[in-house]
């Protein structure tokens, strides 16, 4: 692991990552609703059924919102990397997924990734790094959806080079309203829960391991694995 003091994060601002691409199919689209649970207690549930299934003469499946997550596989977004800022993946932790979202995804499409540093963060023995990913169809160049990845990087910290703390973000600090959570009653109670069944869809692809299947399938799986372990 490099030395801490030799990072420089004006040059960590500077980097430009490069664009990135990805695309995705109907059936991935629709592997991926069956995956978070559409249409698990009724096959045709018809709030659901339009995520899954062309129904009555719908010309194309419907895509969650939260498919906005897929799109930043394989993009600097997942990598981390920064000149300079060495760390072990190993201490390595999801902090936050942001994101927002501009038009509904069609069912099937090409992004094109514009990756950025939204943020970084001098925590001491952690640095806390922000990247931002826009998601754009790239036939007709209209943005989709924003996700801003925040992870937590142990051992990576202590970069500051005076007694103040280094700290950059490119986004407003009131960008989202606080919640303000009421300490009344709830006025109706809903629960769900994970069925085992789930994490099972990799091998739809005929291919038992899910790191080595459709990357659909297997990001739904190791989902379902992170929140098992929740």
């Amino acid at each position: 692991m490099a030395n801490a003091s030799q990072f420089d994060p004006e040059l960590a601002i500077s980097h430009k990552f490069p664009d990135t691409t990805y695309s995705y199919t109907e059936r991935d689209a629709a592997l991926y609703a069956l995956g978070v649970g559409v249409c698990l207690s009724d096959a045709v549930d018809t709030d659901e059924l339009k995520y899954v299934y062309n129904e009555n003469g719908q010309e194309f499946i419907k895509v969650l919102p939260t498919f906005a997550t897929l799109l930043i596989r394989n993009s600097g977004a997942s990598s981390f990397i920064l000149p300079g800022l060495e760390y072990d993946p190993r201490l390595l932790l999801h902090g936050q997924q942001y994101i927002e979202l501009y038009k509904p995804f069609p069912s099937s499409c090409q992004i094109h990734n514009k990756i950025s540093l939204a943020g970084l963060h001098d925590k001491g023995k952690a640095a806390i790094l922000e990247i931002e990913t826009k998601s754009y169809e790239k036939d007709s160049g209209d943005l989709l959806c924003m996700n801003r990845t925040t992870v937590f990087l142990r051992g990576a910290g202590g970069f500051s080079k005076s007694s103040k703390p280094f700290s950059y973000t490119n986004y407003p600090s009131n960008q989202t309203s606080a919640v303000k959570i009421p300490e009344s009653i709830p006025f109706s109670v809903f629960e769900d829960r994970t069925q085992p069944s789930q994490a099972l869809l990799y091998r739809l692809s005929g291919d038992h391991n899910p790191l080595h299947s459709d990357p659909i399938i297997a990001k739904v799986a190791g989902q379902y694995c992170m929140d098992c372990a929740h």
